[in-house]
């Protein structure tokens, strides 16, 4: 009996993001890449909550991963697969509601403790199309204060895809791996043995029936999400051209009115009219009626 051949399972998906994030050599793997290009170490970090960040089901959309350490610091590790306004303001939302959560504690509260998000993004930043890694700090800019306790990196993925066969180091090699649209392309990008086991465990994944119903289901999701905001833009023209059309007749209709309300008042003044009588009975102003004099 032919063995199943394996679904290709992208590294830039919400849900295998999720899954290598459980395995303790797959979360040193992803760790490496967070030191090297931020310089911080999460290997004393552990997942807030396992369930909660299982897998794609509906409870799990809103963050990738939550992890923490012994001194209750928050870091939230987000894969966004294609840009939005409204993708961007959701994780930075979670950003703020985590580190709010500090606020709460009172006394209990000190600045040592902080949140931090860092961001896989899988598209480039349409004001910032050349940067590889942004750093954001908040606070008062104007004034130059500096909210030491929460802050954020977001990594631009495809700004390294085109580095995987040229001189590069093991993890820029590595970031490679997330632009690949197959294991054979991942395989030709490195030699590294951490970074064949990763490749391993996507074709292991991509044999597991459980888990291509929770992959495809993220890329329903998506589609749809897309739809609708495809169809959503399409129906707000129509709408709004609709809306023009019916804006152009009640225009039209005003002007046709107007011209009326002067052509009535021009034959009254020709008579000799009295101006307030004239206004009375065409509509216009007494300073509207002056001017046609």
């Amino acid at each position: 009996m032919n063995e199943k051949e394996p679904r290709f399972i992208s590294l830039v998906s919400d849900t295998t993001f999720k899954y290598l994030w459980k395995n303790e050599r797959t979360r040193k793997w992803f760790n490496e890449i967070i030191m090297d290009k931020i310089g911080i170490d999460l290997s004393n970090f552990e997942l807030v909550d396992n369930e909660s960040n299982s897998g794609s089901s509906i409870k799990d959309q809103r963050n990738d991963i939550a992890l923490s350490d012994l001194n209750n610091e928050i870091v939230i590790v987000e894969m966004n697969s294609t840009y939005s306004e409204g993708e961007e303001r959701k994780y930075r939302y979670y950003l703020y509601r985590r580190a709010g959560n500090n606020y709460l504690k009172g006394k209990e509260y000190t600045d040592r403790k902080h949140t931090l998000l860092i961001a896989f993004n899988n598209y480039l930043r349409p004001n910032m199309p050349d940067e590889k890694i942004i750093y954001s700090w908040f606070g008062d800019h104007d004034h130059n204060i500096n909210y030491k306790d929460i802050e954020m990196y977001e990594i631009f993925l495809p700004k390294y895809y085109d580095l995987c066969y040229h001189e590069s180091n093991k993890i820029d090699k590595r970031l490679c791996m997330f632009g690949a649209k197959s294991y054979d392309e991942m395989k030709k990008t490195t030699s590294n043995k951490d970074d064949l086991y990763i490749v391993e465990e996507l074709i292991r994944l991509g044999k597991m029936d459980e888990f291509i119903d929770e992959y495809d289901y993220e890329i329903v999701r998506q589609k749809l999400i897309n739809t609708y905001k495809i169809e959503g833009l399409a129906q707000g023209k129509e709408e709004g051209l609709a809306i023009g059309k019916e804006e152009g007749l009640k225009l039209g209709r005003a002007e046709g009115e107007k011209s009326k309300q002067i052509e009535i008042a021009k034959k009254m003044l020709d008579d000799y009219v009295d101006i307030e009588r004239i206004s009375k009975y065409s509509g216009l102003s007494i300073e509207e009626i002056n001017d046609l004099k």
